[in-house]
């Protein structure tokens, strides 16, 4: 009785949570696009001016990640024009914060660890005399089949190929990543290819 109870009680937040986001989204201005069986296990917020496109089987919290009551996820389509998509069947930890100027496109069947920061822009100008404008603006584009680790920071211009691996802790600088290879460091370079036999 009590583990029905339990399941009763989770399903119930996932409910409330959910409505929360589009509500807040709302308010704020956001177009959301959820397919089905999109879950908010942890607090999330989807605010700004642009679009969201979530689609099916999507998965942010997790209970069992870390940090799960310490923070909350964010999405954030900026600008009228910014454009967030997320594929079918993705997994996110907790505390992610992903933010577009432009466009930002996650593929099918990623895995994305927790605390991860993905920007499509500079927040601020390089030049003194531009520092309180926006900076430069490039999209985001991430392949299928990435699992990105833990506190990752994946910047403007970065486009990581389908099957490849980020490590825990680097950070993506805006190049082109092929696919099938184990990214890392900071600036991240491929560290290797992976193959059959990595096991």
């Amino acid at each position: 009785m009590k583990k029905l109870l339990r399941k009763i009680i989770a399903f119930r937040n996932r409910i409330l949570r959910r409505l929360f986001v589009l509500f807040r989204s709302k308010i704020s201005g956001t177009r959301v696009k959820l397919g089905t069986r999109v879950v908010f296990n942890q607090k999330t917020i989807i605010t700004g001016k642009g679009t969201v496109r979530i689609g099916n089987n999507v998965s942010i919290g997790y209970k069992l990640g870390g940090n799960f009551y310490k923070g909350i996820s964010e999405i954030q389509p900026r600008y009228r024009d910014s454009v967030i998509e997320i594929g079918d069947n993705v997994a996110f930890n907790n505390n992610i914060f992903i933010c577009s100027a432009n466009t930002i496109r996650i593929g099918n069947n990623c895995l994305i660890g927790e605390g991860v920061n993905i920007f499509d822009f500079e927040a601020h100008g390089t030049l003194p005399q531009e520092r309180r404008n926006l900076g430069a603006v490039k999209q985001v584009i991430i392949g299928d089949n990435v699992w990105i680790g833990s506190k990752v920071i994946i910047l403007k211009g970065a486009v990581v190929g389908d099957n490849s691996i980020i490590a825990a802790g680097s950070v993506v600088l805006g190049k082109e990543y092929p696919p099938n290879v184990i990214i890392g460091g900071n600036p991240a370079k491929v560290i290797k290819e992976i193959t059959s036999s990595d096991k």
